[in-house]
C-alpha cells in the first residue's frame, strides 16, 4: 500500500468529518437546537435506539444527569421529545422522540441516508466489510483517545 494513498485517505477522512460537522450544525440551526441537545436527540434515533431513561441518555451522551435533564427540558419545550412512564415499571421514566422530531430529522437526514444507500449498492460484500472495519476502527480509536490518558 502506498504512503500517497494513505495520506489521501487521511485527507478524505478529515474532509468527511468537516462535512458531517457542518451538516450537523446546519441541522441544529434549522431545528433551533444547540449541538448538545442535537446529540441527545440523535441518540434517540436509529434501529437500535429506543426510549432511554434520562440516566441512560446521560451515559450515552457523556453528560451529567443534571446536564441531560436540562437538555431534555429544552427538547421537550421545542416539541422534539416526550417523557413517558414505563408501562412495566411506573417509577421509570423514558424519553422518546415525537412525530415532529421524526419528521424534522427525516427531512434533513433522510436524503443523505437514501443517497448513501444507493451509492453503497455498487460495492460487493468484501469491500463493504472493509469499509465497516475502517469505520469501526476509527470509532474505537477516537473513543480510546477520549479516555483519560488517551490511548
Amino acid at each position: 500500500m502506498s504512503s500517497e494513498l494513505i495520506a489521501a485517505f487521511g485527507r478524505a477522512m478529515q474532509e468527511y468529518q468537516r462535512a458531517v460537522d457542518a451538516l450537523d450544525q446546519r441541522a441544529a440551526d434549522r431545528l433551533g437546537l444547540n449541538r448538545t441537545d442535537m446529540r441527545c436527540l440523535e441518540l434517540l434515533f436509529g434501529p437500535e435506539a429506543g426510549p432511554l431513561s434520562p440516566g441512560e441518555l446521560a451515559v450515552a451522551a457523556g453528560m451529567t444527569t443534571g446536564g441531560v435533564t436540562t437538555a431534555i427540558d429544552r427538547l421537550e419545550r421545542a416539541g422534539y421529545v416526550t417523557r413517558e412512564r414505563d408501562a412495566g415499571d411506573r417509577r421509570r421514566v423514558t424519553v422518546r422522540p415525537t412525530p415532529l422530531a421524526l419528521r424534522s430529522v427525516y427531512e434533513i437526514y433522510g436524503p443523505v441516508v437514501e443517497e448513501g444507500n444507493a451509492f453503497l449498492q455498487r460495492y460487493d460484500d468484501t469491500v463493504l466489510a472493509g469499509m465497516i472495519e475502517v469505520l469501526e476502527f476509527s470509532t474505537q480509536q477516537h473513543n480510546r483517545h477520549l479516555a483519560p490518558g488517551g490511548g
